[in-house]
């Protein structure tokens, strides 16, 4: 009698795992994007520091990226399905501003960016040379840096 026993002592941890696969939570149709969650992030860090103000966004749609830049605004076609990246050249309009070269290095990094990661509510964009960081959120059209948020009225 030993064989039946047997099997059923091993069929148990089989069942049991396949029970709390089915519980598992189905992504949306439609809403997967290769994990990569779609709507509007803030730029919150590039080349290994923040960024001084959250006036960098970005709109995230299955073919296509855009968003706006402390100049200006952006757009270009995603030619593969994310979390990889393939941008199309980058489009955007040419009003010159104070901020250019940090608009200017963006706009860089993102053409060069090869794929996408997100967890734990940050998107990383990331190039062969450095990560865009994100946060899901807007524009912060306040002019206040982060620093002098940080500060508040000392």
């Amino acid at each position: 009698m030993p064989g039946p026993y047997r099997f059923g002592f091993a069929a148990s941890p089989a069942a049991a795992i396949l029970a709390l696969a089915a519980c598992e939570p189905a992504a949306p149709p439609g809403e997967d994007r290769g994990f990569i969650p779609g709507g509007n992030y803030v730029l919150v860090g590039m080349d290994g520091g923040t960024v001084p103000l959250r006036n960098v966004t970005m709109l995230v749609e299955e073919y296509r990226i855009s968003g706006q830049g402390p100049c200006n605004s952006y757009s270009a076609q995603n030619n593969v399905d994310l979390p990889q990246v393939s941008l199309s050249p980058i489009v955007s309009t040419e009003m010159a501003c104070k901020d250019s070269r940090l608009e200017n290095r963006f706009l860089s990094v993102l053409q060069s960016a090869t794929e996408m990661e997100y967890y734990g509510g940050v998107l990383k964009v990331k190039s062969p040379s450095t990560w865009l960081i994100f946060e899901y959120g807007v524009r912060a059209d306040s002019g206040v840096s982060a620093l002098d948020a940080a500060r508040g009225s000392q």
